[in-house]
Formats: structure tokens, C-alpha cells, sequence
């Protein structure tokens, strides 16, 4: 049996709890124009919803897309205390000193990166937002104290913006877990 037919007068929906009609319209409104919603949960880990009551095609798309951008984390979990042992040893390379709270800011938001891919994709802004909220300071004094890090690291005065040298220690950290993983094991 072909899933359409399978699932052809099937339902699924988002349970919202309020007493506000008005914030019921404004996420059904929302799920119409995007498509997908995707929130994060208490652990880090995404639920994505996908409005698929109008376009089947677009529907498709966006769940291919969810899976591609999040195969490496759907495929197996990360062991958090390699990624973190890994970033150190990535983080020292680069000369980050490891007493800054700079660097204790990159290291929350870059070991995120690695462990929930989604996020990878997100603004420095949201970034620097987790990262304030772990270290309990304002966005502004932890991108000041990220930039200072920055400054005393290697990465001084190569022009590189901070949104990228994040990306680069991410994806530094990730092939150095890959390769970690792909020994065997004695």
C-alpha cells in the first residue's frame, strides 16, 4: 500500500494550550507561510512540524531537507564527552586562553554546533543568546568577551568574523570526532 493512500485521511496537529485565539492564529498563519516550525526542547534536542494540509510537493521538500541538513545526528549520537575533549584540544591549538570566559562562551556555543546540527545554521545573535543565558551575562558583554578571546588567539588580525571562526572550529571539531569514530576499536 502506497503511504499517501495509507495516511490519506489521517490528521496530525499542533496542541498549543491559551487562552489567546489571537496567538492560535498567529502560529496556524505562521505554519502556513514557513511551512515548518521547528522547536527546540529542554535538552537541545529539535521537533519539527510541517504544515502539509495544502502542498504534498512542498511538504516533501521540507521534510528531505530537515533530514539532510540533520543526517549526521539522526544517524547516531554524538558522545558528548568527546566532542567537549576534542573542542578543548581545538581550542588550545588555535592559543584561546581557557581561563577567558570569551573562550568558556565559544566553547558552550561551538560544542552546540557540533552536537545538534540545527543550530550550525543559526545567527551568531541566537548564538551569543544561549551562551548568555549559561553564563548568566548579557548578549553585549558576551560578544565583548568573545571578540577579546579572539584577540588574544591565533585568529587575531586575520579579518575573519566571528560567525565564521565559530563555523570553522565546528566543523573542525566534527571531522576530527569522525575521524575518532572511524578507528577501530581494541
Amino acid at each position: 500500500m502506497e503511504y499517501r493512500e495509507l495516511y490519506k485521511n489521517s490528521e496530525a496537529g499542533i496542541y498549543v494550550v491559551c487562552s489567546d485565539k489571537g496567538l492560535l492564529d498567529r502560529i496556524n498563519r505562521m505554519l502556513k507561510r514557513n511551512g515548518v516550525i521547528g522547536i527546540a526542547d529542554a535538552e537541545g534536542k529539535f521537533h519539527y512540524f510541517v504544515d502539509g494540509r495544502q502542498n504534498t510537493g512542498r511538504t516533501v521538500a521540507e521534510v528531505s531537507d530537515i533530514v539532510i541538513r540533520n543526517a549526521a545526528s539522526i544517524e547516531e549520537e554524538l558522545p558528548s564527552d568527546i566532542v567537549s575533549s576534542v573542542l578543548r584540544t581545538v581550542l588550545v591549538f588555535y592559543d584561546f586562553d581557557i581561563s577567558l570566559i570569551g573562550t568558556t562562551a565559544i566553547f558552550l556555543m561551538v560544542r552546540k554546533m557540533v552536537m545538534f546540527s540545527d543550530l550550525y545554521y543559526q545567527s551568531t545573535c541566537k548564538l551569543y543568546s544561549m551562551a548568555s543565558e549559561a553564563l548568566k551575562l548579557s548578549c553585549d558583554q558576551i560578544e565583548r568577551d568573545v571578540r577579546y578571546s579572539i584577540k588574544k588567539s591565533s585568529f587575531n588580525k586575520t579579518g575573519i568574523k566571528t560567525s565564521m571562526i565559530l563555523r570553522m572550529l565546528s566543523d573542525e571539531v566534527s571531522d576530527r570526532v569522525a575521524q575518532i569514530k572511524r578507528q577501530p576499536v581494541s
